[in-house]
C-alpha cells in the first residue's frame, strides 16, 4: 500500500521580515559607528557627544543599506529553490 500525505499544504517560501532587516542594521550601524567614533580621536573640533552622533546616524544609514541588500539576496535565493 502507498501512503499520501492527507491534507498536504504547498509549503510556501519564507519571505525574510524586511522592517526587521533594516531597523536591526540601523541599530548596530548606529551603535558600531557610535563606539568607533567614541574610541577614536575626535575629528573636525565636534564635542565627543556631536562626533558619536553624527557618525552613529552615518553607520545606520549604512547598516540600513547593508541589511536591504542582505534582505533582498535572501528573498531571492528562497524563490530560486521553488
Amino acid at each position: 500500500m502507498s501512503q499520501t500525505p492527507h491534507h498536504s499544504r504547498p509549503e510556501r517560501p519564507r519571505i525574510p521580515n524586511f522592517k526587521r532587516f533594516l531597523l536591526t542594521g540601523a541599530v548596530l550601524g548606529f551603535v558600531i559607528g557610535a563606539v568607533i567614533s567614541l574610541t577614536g580621536d575626535r575629528a573636525l573640533g565636534y564635542s565627543e557627544t556631536t562626533g558619536a552622533l553624527y557618525i552613529g546616524a552615518l553607520g545606520a544609514l549604512v547598516g540600513t543599506g547593508l541589511a536591504g541588500v542582505l534582505g533582498i539576496l535572501l528573498d531571492r535565493s528562497g524563490r530560486d529553490r521553488t
